[in-house]
């Protein structure tokens, strides 16, 4: 049994056949241990764990900052020395979160979970090497100029919206990125592909 996330327990048997993640939510940063990090090394060695996170930083909540970028860095640390992609949590702090992955940054695939700011911020990101999965939420912004995001830099989620399905949200994407949906499903399959 191992503990991830600091929320859940699970056993390993059920990672057999799907792709999973794990990592230390900057909301958890306050609770990890020693012992924490030892198991979310052997968990991160699991065939099946395509990446790391999600962790990051959060300004509005979670433990004090330091900490949290404490945390962040072990983890990242931990996806180079596993050659994994990291699944990032940003919330009201991409100068600090940009500032702590630089030295990351050639080295190891980085992936904003749930983008929905600025079509500036996107491309800011995007120059830097970052990788985007998009909130729905940003496709129903007026404003956003898609042509910032390459698809070669993008992926897309539902994230907690029970209310929109993973093919719809393929639906608003091709048409805001003037392609059809089979071809922009290929587009995210082979930067998947990529990071494995």
């Amino acid at each position: 049994m191992f503990v991830f996330n600091n929320r859940f327990a699970y056993d390993s048997e059920m990672f057999t056949e799907r792709f999973f993640s794990v990592g230390v939510h900057p909301w958890d940063a306050a609770l990890v241990k020693q012992t924490y990090l030892e198991d979310l090394k052997v968990l991160a060695a699991h065939p099946n764990c395509f990446a790391i996170g999600e962790c990051g930083l959060d300004n509005l909540k979670g433990p004090e900052k330091v900490l949290q970028k404490t945390v962040f860095r072990l983890q990242l640390a931990l996806a180079e020395e596993c050659g994994k992609p990291v699944i990032i949590h940003c919330v009201k702090a991409f100068d600090e979160l940009q500032e702590v992955c630089k030295p990351y940054m050639s080295r190891i695939p980085l992936i904003i979970h749930g983008f929905n700011k600025s079509s500036q911020l996107a491309g800011d990101l995007i120059e830097k090497g970052f990788y985007l999965s998009l909130n729905p939420s940003l496709f129903q912004k007026e404003n956003f100029d898609f042509s910032a995001i390459p698809p070669e830099k993008l992926f897309l989620e539902t994230d907690t919206n029970e209310y929109i399905s993973i093919q719809e949200v393929y639906d608003l994407a091709a048409l805001k990125f003037n392609m059809s949906k089979d071809e922009l499903k290929e587009k995210i399959s082979l930067n998947f592909e990529r990071l494995k």
